[in-house]
């Protein structure tokens, strides 16, 4: 069954040694940028217990590249296989060791280049698991206090965003948006605002001036 309520938020950059990858897929208590969904503008923390054992036992976690499930790194299956996932004081580690595949060799280049430098996750938010306050300045802050479903974690180029932020925010249908749509949109918005677009040049303006 299909999930039409899955999120996706970007974390710490990964890194890599030898073939084993790493990274912080959450950050607790870590405040996003500004996000706008539905009309409304709001800023969003993950808490602390947000994500507990018991999902992880219950989960099939997949990492992925770019939140794309034939690009399969490794798997964590009701808390055995390749794909090792922890809880810690400051959010969700994972850690794999890249497999000997081309989008293991891939990974593992990427990454030690700096060209991937982001982490992600997929989820959704269990009924009643978030709460929503609006600030003087008339941005929400929400806060998630309860993740039901957690579906990947994801080695990503998102270079829109710094290395902690949780910026990358797609709501999708059914499965996870990979950093090409991410990318068309980031086109899209520099080409209504007349900005030259390069991967990797001009992103603080577009940031700055549609308060992404």
């Amino acid at each position: 069954m299909q999930d039409n309520n899955r999120e996706v938020r970007s974390a710490a950059a990964p890194s890599v040694s030898g073939r084993r990858v790493s990274g912080m897929a959450v950050m607790f208590n870590s405040p996003s940028h500004i996000l706008f969904e539905g009309g409304k503008r709001f800023i969003e923390i993950i808490l602390p217990g947000a994500i507990d054992q018991n999902l992880i036992q219950q989960s099939d976690i997949r990492a992925l590249v770019d939140h794309n499930r034939n690009r399969l790194l490794a798997r964590c299956n009701r808390g055995r296989g390749t794909l090792r996932v922890e809880i810690t004081r400051e959010g969700l580690y994972y850690e794999f060791e890249a497999p000997h595949t081309a989008d293991g060799d891939y990974t593992v280049e990427m990454v030690s280049r700096g060209d991937i430098d982001g982490s992600s996750f997929a989820f959704t938010v269990a009924q009643s698991g978030d709460t929503w306050e609006k600030r003087k300045d008339g941005i929400y802050l929400r806060k998630v206090s309860k993740i039901s479903g957690l579906y990947d974690v994801t080695v990503t180029a998102s270079p829109a965003y710094p290395e902690t932020s949780v910026g990358v925010r797609n709501r999708i249908n059914g499965t996870a948006a990979g950093n090409g749509d991410y990318r068309k949109r980031l086109h899209a918005l520099a080409k209504k605002a007349n900005i030259p677009f390069t991967p990797s040049e001009k992103i603080a303006e577009l940031k700055k001036k549609y308060n992404l």
